[in-house]
């Protein structure tokens, strides 16, 4: 789970670009607002995975404090063509989404993000 960091220290307000995305669990800086993308022009999208969990995601193209922890897979992959791979905090392990590759250089990787 990720929250977002949109106050420096001291109080002042971080730039639209300069906000923080930090793991829910750890507070570990996990990417940085600039590096959103859009997913089929939206901000966030929501899916439903085979049990049927829903899930609110954002799209990064960079996500430094995130490790993918799992082998590539098509298996029920939510973007056509794309392969997953679960992605985790660097600092606490914790969950914290997808990364999604395919032939579309377009295709970045997408974090779930729940707010906490």
């Amino acid at each position: 789970m990720l929250r977002e960091e949109s106050q420096q220290a001291g109080g002042a307000a971080r730039t639209e670009a300069d906000r923080i995305w930090r793991c829910a669990a750890c507070g570990a800086e996990v990417a940085r607002d600039r590096h959103r993308i859009p997913l089929d022009g939206a901000a966030t999208r929501a899916f439903v995975n085979p049990e049927g969990t829903e899930y609110v995601i954002a799209g990064f193209s960079q996500a430094s404090g995130c490790a993918e922890v799992t082998t590539p897979s098509p298996y029920w992959s939510w973007f056509p063509g794309c392969t997953w791979e679960v992605s985790v905090c660097r600092g606490c392990s914790g969950h914290l989404g997808w990364r999604f590759s395919g032939p579309d250089s377009s295709t970045a990787s997408a974090r779930r993000r729940r707010r906490c």
